[in-house]
């Protein structure tokens, strides 16, 4: 178990959308601690809220009622120190890639040589060095995934916060990301919040599994994940491991499918 300092704090978070059909409650009471150096790993049934979540700990969007707190502190921006990477990467196709990972950096205004040796840095450590002066177009999906991923360590956040960033790429490609991601986490020390609908990624993957309810979503359970590092996904005793989570998944997964058809 992590005994690090409570990095993000999350106190009976709620999340409700109003349109002309009424109010939508998507998240209710949502209270979770999430602390240095963890890896957190986020599923639910589709469309119960995780995406929603992570925006709300991104403070791209406001919880309805609640408090988050970032290391003691109510979060009142979206910030640097907090670097989401999605679905969709907004990789930029008119640079290299070295140059994507540069961009950030060169917002902040840093210098040429500098910004160059920690695009380097990083492009080393996702595997992508001598691709550095490809474009994107170039690149396969799996590699766009390691651009993002570089690009956004580049900016030394202390928490990546991931919204499935492997869910569109093909089995061979994520579980070898998966053991790329397990290594850059360990060398990096970062804080990561993991959304994915994939139990078996999420238990590759996280120290803890929360798993939410469907709509309005609620911490359902939390299972801590003691299995040795680095992780295959197709390990016996993570298989082990994946089998009680969906047992808790399952009911909220029928949940959702009963009221898409009623």
């Amino acid at each position: 178990m992590n005994n690090g300092s409570v990095y993000l704090k999350l106190e009976n978070v709620s999340k409700h959308f109003h349109s002309s059909n009424g109010c939508l409650p998507v998240l209710e009471d949502i209270n979770l601690e999430i602390k240095e150096n963890e890896f957190v790993c986020i599923i639910g049934p589709s469309g119960c809220g995780k995406t929603t979540l992570l925006n709300i700990t991104a403070n791209l969007e406001p919880a309805t009622s609640g408090t988050v707190l970032y290391k003691d502190k109510p979060l009142t921006f979206a910030g640097p120190d907090r670097l989401v990477i999605f679905q969709e990467l907004g990789l930029f196709p008119w640079l290299t890639v070295q140059k994507n990972v540069e961009f950030g950096l060169k917002i902040k205004k840093m210098q040429a040589r500098q910004r160059k040796k920690i695009a380097d840095q990083y492009l080393r450590m996702v595997n992508l060095i001598k691709f550095k002066d490809f474009f994107i177009h170039e690149l396969s999906g799996g590699m766009k995934q390691r651009v993002a991923l570089a690009r956004a360590l580049a900016m030394d956040p202390e928490m990546l916060l991931m919204d499935e960033p492997f869910a569109t790429l093909d089995a061979q490609t994520r579980d070898l990301l998966h053991q790329e991601l397990q290594k850059i986490w360990h060398d990096t020390k970062k804080t990561i919040l993991f959304v994915t609908h994939n139990v078996r990624e999420a238990v590759c993957l996280g120290d803890r599994v929360i798993v939410l309810s469907a709509q309005p979503a609620r911490i359902k359970t939390i299972f801590n994940i003691n299995l040795p590092r680095p992780r295959q996904i197709e390990s016996h005793g993570l298989m082990e491991l994946v089998r009680p989570i969906m047992e808790e998944l399952k009911p909220e997964i029928e949940k959702v499918t009963r009221i898409n058809h009623e």
